[in-house]
């Protein structure tokens, strides 16, 4: 998967979504999704790095837990082989779930 592939699934979930900070105009739309790259692993061939290891955090926002959204993007991934450890937690003060899960993704970062 690269990151392309990330965003194509992210679009066909019809739902807004955004790389990095989270801006105010979007921050009381459910469900959405904030994603952000977090760490660079270099790929190393015969000495040589010639690719990275990308790996993105995906957060997912919703008033209700198992949105169907977030339901249907698991679904994609399993399709495409991934299976990420969804991890979730209850926000009480802002009253939603933040389910979140990491995907490596493989690009050229230099």
């Amino acid at each position: 998967m690269n990151k392309e592939d990330l965003e194509n699934i992210l679009k066909s979930l019809e739902i807004t979504f955004n790389e990095g900070i989270t801006y105010l105009e979007r921050n009381d739309t459910y469900p959405r999704i904030i994603f952000f790259e977090y760490s660079w692993e270099d790929v190393v061939s015969s000495n040589t790095s010639y690719q990275e290891v990308v790996s993105y955090q995906i957060s997912f926002k919703s008033h209700i837990p198992r949105d169907p959204k977030l339901i249907k993007l698991k679904k994609k991934l399993n399709e495409l082989g991934l299976h990420p450890k969804i991890s979730h937690e209850y926000i009480s003060s802002k009253k939603e779930w933040h389910s979140y899960f990491s995907l490596d993704i493989l690009e050229n970062v230099s």
